[in-house]
């Protein structure tokens, strides 16, 4: 499919193009969020688009954040350069983000950026969320290439290539072990492996550990999950199973995105 721009949006997108070839790196960004002025850094153009673009995800942020109530423990899985994270740190001033980011390098950008608002209620998370506890590959380019992954993905271009080892552990263990608290709000997005995530929640999900999330936003990638060995059809009912119902969903290019509330 060819994509059509009027002469107008056509004009912007070569304006924002050449002064993003200008930019030197590393750039500060700022982002107003409810009056707030919330500050980023970027030392590359993929992190200057995932930030100052919102990664063409607007939509998603700010159903994230009409959302969230002052008290609110935040997951924040695939937390990459700390985007979500900030928005809901300085939102839920009375409550705490956990970023959950497997990348190194990635990790550094998201604390850096953390750090420039002079937030104090996020934790970070190294490990990476999954059904079982152990070490797997994860295939990452840093925080300048694309989204890092727990599954090679040959069908999709510019692929992260390098691997890295890391560890992944899963939610409903570690809650039990308390090494963290019960959450209440739980934004996924991991590349596909959100399926691997949901199904290391079991307990959680069903109210075994204590109450359970009052809203999951997810970002379920139907190219990716296949590599999982799963489909957007089976996570979708997975989570529909443990008592859950689906308050909107919308489509952006080749992902979808969900909001899921407890009947």
């Amino acid at each position: 499919m060819i994509n059509r721009f009027t002469p107008i949006e056509l004009a912007k997108k070569i304006k924002r193009l050449i002064l993003q070839k200008k930019q030197k790196f590393p750039v500060k960004i700022t982002l107003k969020a409810n009056e707030t002025n919330l500050e980023f850094e970027a030392f590359s153009q993929v992190e200057y688009w995932r930030i100052a673009n919102y990664g063409n995800e607007r939509f998603f942020l700010g159903k994230f954040m009409k959302s969230l109530k002052l008290n609110d423990v935040i997951f924040d899985i695939g937390a990459s350069v700390g985007l979500i994270t900030v928005h809901g740190a300085v939102f839920a001033k009375s409550g705490l983000v956990i970023a959950f980011e497997p990348d190194p390098e990635t990790m550094e950008r998201c604390k850096h950026n953390v750090s420039l608002n002079n937030i104090s209620n996020v934790v970070f998370v190294t490990w990476a969320v999954s059904d079982l506890a152990g070490e797997v590959s994860l295939f990452t380019d840093g925080a300048s290439g694309k989204a890092p992954t727990l599954r090679e993905q040959i069908n999709r271009k510019g692929a992260p290539k390098n691997q890295i080892t890391v560890e992944t552990r899963t939610l409903d263990d570690e809650i039990l072990a308390g090494n963290l608290p019960l959450p209440t709000v739980l934004k996924i997005d991991i590349e596909g492996a959100e399926v691997l995530c949901l199904r290391g929640s079991k307990k959680l999900l069903s109210g075994q550990l204590g109450e359970k999330p009052r809203l999951i936003f997810l970002e379920l990638h139907p190219n990716f999950l296949p590599s999982f060995n799963s489909t957007v059809e089976e996570v979708h009912d997975f989570v529909l199973s443990h008592d859950y119902q689906a308050t909107w969903s919308k489509q952006r290019e080749d992902q979808i995105h969900y909001c899921y509330q407890p009947i």
